[in-house]
């Protein structure tokens, strides 16, 4: 009786396995070689075939060559355009959805190699994705589609940002001297700066090679800030060890102190890179930026005597709570209150 209960469930069962053996349809049209061109429903790809429907469900798909076909072209499937118009927005929280239900939709076509397939849904999806969690500060969990990002079909104008997101899978995993090597790499090097010697160009002033666009300026200028700030907490981890009476140590503490005093300026300058080189056109970067130079500034042993760094500070603060109102944590509020002027010339 089980078993005969059991057979009645059976052709259910298979037919909810066989629909999840595909990617969600897609209208394509194809354009043979031989002219005779035709509409179909996509379900998915390999380096050789394209597997076409004529039913919307994408059942009975059948394989066709890409050697038989002069090019491919596609329909857009309204999640699609939903999750994208999300992206336009900047409404990064429903686009992160959006992209991940996307990516189990259409993996079916993410894989395949053939150039006629570059930039499918599919693998625009994984991308989309890894930029939504980037953008939202979920780096950690951009360690899964970072190593999917890196094998599907993508084109030339991705590929600067992908190589990027190694270092924010860097910062994800606090890998803060990889992240520097790294950083190092977008830099123009000394000998190919005309006249350059140790005291032309600061090492916080070294200039980034002309190919990065603003957006990935701006994003390395934050990781090689917060990269260098890390590795200056590992100096003054190291300093705060040695005894500050100690004639053994005076010349380790003077070089320490200067190494650090040279990482924190470098990382402060960066952090404000970070946040103006791009207009602030990303705001998560833009907000954490500002934030990281709130807390680094407040650090600095002057500070408290410093009236021009206590207006810097107020004046990040400033822009900050103008660009999110009230997100300005209660350890940095005290920062909003404008700084009184000294009387004398000292600051």
């Amino acid at each position: 009786m089980k078993t005969f209960k059991l057979m009645r469930y059976l052709p259910v069962i298979c037919i909810v396995l066989c629909g999840q053996a595909f990617a969600k349809p897609i209208s394509i049209t194809i354009a043979r070689s031989d002219g005779n061109d035709f509409p179909g429903f996509a379900t998915k790809a390999d380096d050789r075939n394209i597997y076409i429907s004529q039913f919307e469900d994408g059942s009975a798909a059948a394989g066709y060559a890409f050697s038989s076909m002069k090019g491919v072209s596609w329909g857009q499937p309204d999640d699609w355009k939903k999750a994208k118009e999300h992206w336009d927005r900047r409404d990064y929280t429903q686009a992160t959805l959006a992209f991940k239900q996307a990516i189990e939709d259409y993996k079916g076509f993410a894989g395949s190699k053939h150039p006629m397939m570059q930039d499918n849904i599919g693998a625009q999806a994984v991308f989309y994705y890894m930029e939504c969690l980037r953008r939202t500060g979920k780096f950690a969990d951009m360690m899964e589609p970072y190593v999917k990002v890196q094998k599907v079909n993508l084109g030339k104008k991705w590929k600067d940002q992908i190589k990027l997101f190694q270092g924010w899978e860097h910062l994800a995993k606090g890998r803060w001297r990889p992240l520097s090597f790294m950083m190092e790499t977008y830099e123009v090097k000394k000998s190919q700066i005309p006249g350059i010697d140790d005291y032309t160009v600061a090492p916080n002033e070294m200039p980034l090679v002309d190919s990065l666009n603003f957006q990935h300026m701006a994003q390395v200028a934050y990781l090689r800030a917060i990269s260098t700030e890390k590795m200056s907490e590992e100096l003054a981890g190291k300093l705060a060890e040695l005894d500050p009476e100690a004639e053994t140590s005076r010349e380790e503490r003077i070089t320490l102190n200067r190494d650090i005093g040279l990482m924190r300026s470098k990382a402060l300058t960066d952090y404000s890179r970070a946040y103006t080189i791009n207009y602030g056109a990303e705001r998560g970067l833009a907000l954490r930026s500002m934030l990281a130079s709130l807390k680094l500034i407040e650090k600095m042993p002057q500070f408290k005597e410093s009236y021009t760094m206590q207006k810097e500070a107020y004046g990040i603060a400033s822009l900050f709570n103008v660009l999110n109102p009230g997100g300005l944590p209660t350890s940095l509020k005290h920062l909003l209150t404008k700084p009184v002027e000294p009387d004398s010339d000292e600051s």
